[in-house]
């Protein structure tokens, strides 16, 4: 059976997600100062236990030999184990009961092996009996034991009413050859000058750790703050480059949709374009030419059979040469609108101006012509473009203004060409030119639409009529839009 987890108070619930909402920066600056803070607490306590207790270990040495060697001259032939006489005693309070040692050697206590107060410096202690056990029995084994002392212990009733802490230091006394421990000298030292020592020692201490733990903290800070740095401006720059590649993503969208539509209606007027060219061939060229067959028909069976008189004849082949030769006129005429003029090698500008040149030498006429020198490459498709537009435009302008003030203007505008052809013919309705079927103004712009560009066409009744075109001059810009 599955344990279920012990739910959480509400107030943890709601620091955790307080939490989780801070950026990765703070959040990391929040937990690295709870760690260093900890390690500060931890390596600071750590370091004052040290400093007490080599303080009190480097006290309690110096003591126990200064101690040790006053008692090697005092106590003398003394073998252990036995009472103290009454002139070891006495020369014992000359040390540590009357004499200058008394200021720091506040008690003084030795102990036999039994657990037996031999002498001491309050001599009502003398001849109690205590269990040996903590650090008097590691001086009876031969070491020199010191400790900071509460004085908790059964022995220290009197030193208790006197002071609240004592270093405490036990001296092992070895006698004989053999070195053996037979008694052990006791002493308390005052607190008070080493006190301030460990106090100001552990001060230092804590304010090295401080600082260190704070430099440590600040340069933790400066790093997290230059990489966060570098870190948000890359998240700024990567949601900017989303948002562009959305927004082009987009922009390719609707731009392959509008081709799509574009090709269509494209495909649609050529297939009006090409009847337009059947019945203007049917209805001209074809009508002329069937008329000269019929007059060479007419005129060779009259020949043949001699009905023909010689004048008819001649007539007969004039009517045959003006059928031929008007044939042969509409034929260049519509053969002119389907050609295209060799523009391969030519720049952008050259092509207006050859557009502009062309249409000039067919209707003999002038047009005002301004054309930046700047716009050199562009892909042959849009020069074809424009070449178009510019012979459509001015063909329109000419055959419904009689070429009244006709002119064209080209210049660059960053990667675009903005192309402009004005009259100041008649006018008229653009919507209601388009919607009559017009197929020279749907080709037009179905042809700009086509490369990416735009088309624009302001025209009213008595104001003269302007197209407005911008067509993109690299591939690039056809396909960014």
């Amino acid at each position: 059976m599955a344990q279920q987890a012990f739910p959480l108070p509400p107030w943890v619930t709601v620091l955790k997600e307080s939490f989780r909402r801070l950026s990765l920066s703070v959040q990391f600056l929040m937990v690295s100062f709870m760690v260093l803070v900890s390690g500060m607490a931890i390596l600071g306590s750590w370091l004052g236990r040290q400093i007490e207790t080599n303080s009190v270990n480097r006290a309690a040495a110096i003591a126990a030999v200064y101690v040790e060697s006053i008692l090697a001259a005092q106590l003398g032939q003394y073998a252990g184990g036995s009472a103290i006489d009454g002139r070891t005693r006495a020369s014992l309070d000359g040390v540590f009961v009357e004499g200058p040692l008394r200021r720091k050697v506040v008690r003084f206590k030795l102990w036999d092996s039994e657990g037996t107060i031999l002498y001491s410096s309050d001599h009502a202690q003398v001849g109690r009996r205590f269990t040996i056990e903590g650090l008097l029995a590691g001086a009876f084994a031969g070491a020199v034991q010191a400790r900071i002392s509460d004085l908790d212990e059964a022995d220290n009733a009197s030193e208790r009413e006197r002071w609240t802490e004592l270093i405490e230091v036990y001296v092992p006394l070895r006698t004989g050859a053999n070195g053996k421990v037979t008694t052990v000298a006791e002493f308390y030292h005052s607190m008070e000058s080493l006190r301030r020592d460990i106090r100001a020692a552990k001060q230092r201490s804590w304010a090295l750790v401080a600082v260190t733990t704070a430099a440590m903290y600040l340069l933790l800070i400066s790093i997290v703050r230059r990489a966060n740095t570098t870190i948000v401006d890359q998240q700024r720059d990567l949601r900017r480059q989303l948002q562009q590649l959305r927004t082009t993503l987009g922009e390719n969208v609707r731009m392959r949709e509008r081709l799509r539509e574009a090709g269509a209606r494209t495909t649609a007027l050529n297939e009006q374009f090409l009847h337009r060219v059947a019945a203007d061939l049917h209805d001209g060229p074809a009508q002329e030419i069937a008329l000269a067959l019929m007059r060479l028909e007419t005129l060779g069976e009259g020949r043949i059979g001699g009905a023909i008189p010689e004048g008819n004849t001649w007539r007969d082949f004039e009517t045959i040469h003006r059928a031929l030769d008007a044939s042969l006129a509409e034929l260049r005429v519509i053969a002119s609108g389907l050609g295209m003029p060799g523009i391969a090698d030519l720049s952008f500008a050259d092509t207006v101006i050859r557009a502009v040149r062309d249409f000039e030498d067919q209707f003999g006429t002038t047009v005002n012509a301004d054309v930046d020198d700047t716009l050199d490459d562009a892909p042959l498709a849009i020069r074809i473009t424009v070449y178009r537009l510019l012979k459509e435009s001015l063909t329109n302008g000419w055959l419904h203004a009689r070429g009244a003030a006709q002119r064209v203007r080209a210049r660059r505008a960053g990667g675009q060409a903005l192309i402009e052809v004005a009259d100041q013919g008649p006018g008229f309705v653009p919507q209601a030119a388009f919607n009559s079927g017009r197929l020279g103004l749907e080709f037009m712009r179905e042809r700009v639409l086509l490369v990416g560009g735009t088309f624009e066409i302001a025209s009213e009744p008595g104001s003269g009529t302007r197209v407005l075109v911008r067509l993109p001059l690299s591939l690039e810009e056809t396909a960014h839009g």
